[in-house]
């Protein structure tokens, strides 16, 4: 009967509840976790494309070229949300970092391949992750204003 005596804890002996700190500033890795998603969702899709040849060539390039922007843009977006959304603040320093990180991380990937379009994918791939960077920035801030305005009418 001593050991349950024991194990219990009287409400003068309770353990103290620190409350939540704040999140840890973004470190690097954060940043290369977001260029290695926004690049894997890219290169998948290039795979896709080279695996499926026979089902893509029968639709039109043009449509072909037009989903591909829109997913290097939404790869773009992706990561720069999930990086972003362990920001404090500056969102959009956060979405330009990842966005920069994911091209030089492209770069380094585009480089190994034996492609003559190269350089055309990487400045597309470039310009599409910057935008998507700042698109989920601004949603990012955008939803966390909404959420405050939430709370404060609350």
């Amino acid at each position: 009967m001593d050991a349950e005596e024991e194990k219990q804890v009287g409400p003068d002996e309770e353990e103290e509840v620190t409350e939540a700190t704040e999140p840890e500033p973004q470190s690097d890795n954060d940043f290369m976790a977001g260029a290695m998603l926004a690049n894997g969702i890219v290169f998948v899709w290039m795979q896709a494309l080279s695996v499926f040849r026979q089902f893509f060539s029968q639709l039109p390039p043009r449509f072909l070229v037009d989903v591909s922007y829109i997913l290097y843009l939404l790869a773009g977006y992706l990561a720069s949300r999930q990086v972003i959304r362990r920001a404090k603040r500056d969102y959009l320093k956060a979405g330009l970092k990842t966005a920069g990180y994911s091209t030089i991380m492209g770069l380094l990937i585009l480089s190994s391949m034996n492609s003559d379009q190269t350089l055309a994918l990487a400045i597309t791939l470039g310009v599409c992750y910057f935008a998507g960077g700042i698109l989920g920035s601004y949603i990012e801030t955008k939803d966390r204003l909404k959420r405050r305005g939430v709370e404060a009418s609350s």
